[in-house]
């Protein structure tokens, strides 16, 4: 039997090194463009639990490449030095490792997390990764660290990446209220230079305030327009910014609970109804 597979691996020799060579040529454009795809999915979500699948999935190809290269190479020479059984169990044996190897292999390999933990002050939440804030290219486990928490969602619906229905995500940031003042600019600023706001007309149930300020000796006037809702102690429990004097572009800040949620919305879309939506889909990620 064994010398009856050797006469064959002997007579096959040079089919063998041309199916190899084959083999190679086309495992290049397939391993690229399953390279590209998970390569792909690793940058732009790095959050999904497929991430840990795609980053294996980038490293395997480059396996099978390099052992489609060696085979066909290694298998060449055995070949031209008249090694003709060498040859053909070269690209067998090669092959048959990568292939049976990558994907047993595979099999192996946990789905990223479902939810990363997250904390607001001394306060434990689990965020389920279609929420997790990241950057591109960047997996929420190695951002770095802030007070607070920062997720990322469709505030129409309060839905997340994974539902076909959210199509503008944009990030909520929810401060504890001890810290908000060093953490927030606006809410710091509000703090800072009250004193020196003047007051201006209603609007949407907001008070407005102006600050007035020079960056430079000298140079031109600036205004920061502030609308807020004040407390009976005078303090801010809804404090909005708008860009460009344009109430369509707001940055609002609302004091729900311990927390300031921050979050953009237009001027009057703003509420008490949708904060307490954003509270109710915070507390339910609260680790018990």
């Amino acid at each position: 039997m064994a010398v009856a597979i050797v006469r064959i691996l002997r007579s096959r020799a040079k089919t063998f090194v041309v199916v190899g060579w084959i083999f190679f040529v086309v495992s290049v454009p397939v391993c690229l463009l399953i390279g590209g795809a998970a390569g792909l999915g690793l940058f732009y979500f790095p959050a999904h639990p497929q991430a840990t699948l795609d980053a294996y999935d980038i490293g395997a190809s480059r396996v099978v490449l390099a052992s489609g290269a060696l085979a066909a190479v290694a298998s060449s020479f055995a070949l031209a030095l008249k090694f003709r059984a060498t040859a053909s169990v070269l690209v067998l044996v090669i092959w048959g490792t990568a292939l049976a190897g990558t994907q047993v292999a595979r099999s192996f390999v946990e789905p990223g997390p479902d939810y990363f933990e997250r904390h607001i002050g001394s306060e434990a939440f689990l965020v389920p990764w279609q929420y997790a804030d990241f950057r591109v290219g960047v997996p929420p486990d190695k951002m770095p660290s802030e007070i607070g928490l920062t997720i990322d969602l469709c505030l129409s619906n309060l839905k997340g990446r994974a539902d076909t229905d959210c199509r503008f995500i944009q990030q909520v940031r929810i401060l504890p209220n001890e810290e908000s003042g060093v953490a927030d600019p606006a809410l710091k600023s509000w703090r800072k230079y009250r004193s020196q706001m003047s007051p201006g007309p209603d609007r949407s149930g907001y008070q407005s305030f102006d600050l007035r300020y020079t960056l430079q000796a000298g140079g031109p006037t600036r205004v920061d327009h502030y609308f807020a809702r004040l407390n009976s102690n005078g303090e801010p429990t809804r404090l909005v910014m708008c860009r460009l004097d344009d109430a369509r572009f707001c940055t609002h800040r609302a004091l729900v609970g311990n927390y300031w949620f921050r979050y953009e919305a237009d001027l009057k879309d703003g509420d008490e109804a949708l904060d307490a939506r954003l509270a109710a889909l915070i507390e339910s990620w609260r680790r018990k």
